[in-house]
């Protein structure tokens, strides 16, 4: 069995989910250095941590730990030709994947599955686990607002991970109690197609030593958010920003509200009231302490509410696009809705271009980026003009141009909507209205 050893260097440093396991390190005492492409907020915050990066190919800014002593972190999202990646293949590195594994080994973990709602669910548990004060530590794909960030250590017993189905990651884990929050095709580059991802679901909850909560009607899962299973909602009603509903659990019923809009996310609350209740934490207390979760940068986040409205998320797939349509259309039915979206890997838009053109095509305006690629080189054919093409309301635009274009489409509701950078643009948007 590998083991984690006493410097700890990261090759993408940057990521959202590398980035918290190099904040666990450095609060656990030990020596991080990293490499990326280039400085973001979060690298700023890793260094001001204590954490020595570089944004170069330079071998001479390592610091010259030997591999004996070095633990090699890196993610796929960095190519294999990378000076530092041939640099450290002598080391033995391991993925993300694998180091999340290696750190859940003797924990009491809890993990959130899904190609949709990771984030969410797994930012939604941690705070009603937290409230409850069972003071658990958590590894989270976005920044949490009640906790200013994608990372928490506690003292508990309970660690919390989203199980991340990207390259199979989630086999390594081996979770006391899990949830799945939808299946559909992503990552199709990796499994080919729709049943392999399946299977590969259904491998990972193999592997759960305990329940498995899900809505997506799984073998082998305790269903919820159906009346008569373990967990349901009813009464479901969009006022003042927030989504309130009646919690039925069993045969008791609670008031509650989430003020993280879209009836995907009052499932995603159901999955992450149903873990929090098996590590021991009341449903009420868990209803209470739902109606002040914060939410999450970028997943559905306002930016201002007046007189424009301008909202962010992260959504990336058609069924992540749809979702946060919908619940935009059920917070402001008689508003004009301004669609901006950046795709996010050649790839993807490939696989999914008609679902992309039926949810894009939803919004009275869409101005839409160029491809964001990732790590990904351009495929012949797919481009946001193709994506545009036929469709008299999507537009395609520069992000250098994206704030004019958005002041100009005249739209009461704003949404700038992606995986990639288009979140850099919120500023120059929000100045526009200013």
């Amino acid at each position: 069995m590998k083991q984690l050893k006493g410097h700890i260097v990261f090759i993408g440093i940057g990521g959202i989910g590398m980035s918290a396991i190099a904040r666990h390190f450095m609060r656990s005492g030990l020596k991080v250095f990293g490499y990326d492409k280039t400085a973001t907020e979060l690298t700023r915050a890793l260094e001001a941590e204590g954490a020595v990066i570089t944004y170069s190919e330079d071998l001479q800014s390592y610091p010259g730990w030997a591999p004996e002593d070095t633990t090699v972190i890196f993610t796929p999202a960095i190519p294999s030709s990378n000076a530092w990646m041939q640099f450290f293949k002598a080391f033995g590195p391991i993925k993300r994947a694998e180091a999340l594994g290696l750190l859940s080994q003797g924990k009491r973990t809890l993990a959130i599955a899904g190609t949709h709602g990771k984030t969410s669910t797994s930012a939604m548990l941690v705070h009603l686990m937290t409230e409850a004060g069972f003071d658990p530590t958590a590894f989270v794909g976005g920044i949490m607002k009640n906790e200013g960030a994608n990372y928490r250590l506690g003292k508990g017993p309970w660690l919390i991970v989203e199980a991340d189905e990207f390259d199979r990651s989630f086999l390594h884990l081996h979770p006391e109690a899990a949830a799945i929050t939808t299946t559909d095709a992503d990552h199709l580059d990796i499994y080919g197609d729709a049943h392999s991802l399946l299977e590969t679901f259904a491998q990972f909850e193999h592997q759960v030593t305990g329940p498995t909560y899900s809505p997506t009607g799984m073998k082998n899962t305790t269903s919820i958010g159906n009346v008569g299973d373990f967990i349901w909602a009813s009464n479901i009603t969009a006022a003042d920003g927030a989504f309130q509903f009646t919690l039925h659990v069993q045969n008791d019923r609670f008031q509650t509200a989430l003020h993280m809009p879209g009836y995907h996310n009052v499932s995603n609350a159901l999955l992450a009231i149903a873990l929090a209740m098996h590590a021991g934490v009341s449903a009420e207390s868990a209803a209470n302490s739902l109606q002040t979760f914060g939410g999450i940068r970028r997943r559905f986040e306002f930016h201002a509410t007046e007189p424009t409205v301008i909202i962010e998320d992260y959504a990336h797939h058609p069924t992540e696009i749809k979702a946060l349509l919908d619940g935009v259309e059920e917070l402001y039915p008689k508003k004009n809705i301004c669609l901006c979206f950046q795709p996010h890997l050649f790839s993807r838009t490939r696989d999914f271009m008609e679902g992309f053109k039926t949810q894009l095509a939803r919004a009275d305006k869409c101005l839409l980026l160029p491809i964001y690629p990732a790590r990904e080189l351009p495929i012949e054919g797919v481009t946001s003009e193709a994506l545009a093409e036929g469709i008299e309301t999507i537009k395609v635009v520069q992000k250098a141009t994206l704030a004019k274009a958005v002041i100009e489409s005249g739209c009461d509701v704003i949404l700038i909507v992606g995986a990639g950078d288009i979140g850099d643009s919120v500023p120059q948007i929000k100045a526009q209205y200013a």
